[in-house]
């Protein structure tokens, strides 16, 4: 089994997803373990930040469900890659 990305169409959702940078991890939506995860967003509380790493295919239901609540508004939010900073290798 291939661990890493098959193509992605190149419709605007398709190369949106690909534009992410991907690595090993758990997606937090999904809750599979040891395949290709990108940073997503983050929980922020009085204890710091929380990381949410979520895969391909849970990437592109969110980035659904925007596009559909984005054509209910008249603006367009801006969508941008969040900063990376590399996770320490750890076992999944």
């Amino acid at each position: 089994m291939n661990p890493w990305p098959m193509p992605v169409s190149r419709d605007r959702l398709g190369v949106l997803i690909a534009a992410y940078e991907y690595e090993l991890g758990s997606c937090f939506r999904c809750t599979r373990k040891g395949i290709q995860v990108t940073r997503f967003g983050e929980i922020v509380s009085e204890e710091g930040e929380t990381p949410l790493y979520a895969c391909r295919e849970c990437v592109q239901e969110l980035l659904s469900i925007h596009e559909r609540n984005v054509e209910r508004l008249d603006t367009r939010p801006r969508i941008a890659q969040l900063p990376r900073t590399p996770r320490k290798a750890k076992n999944l």
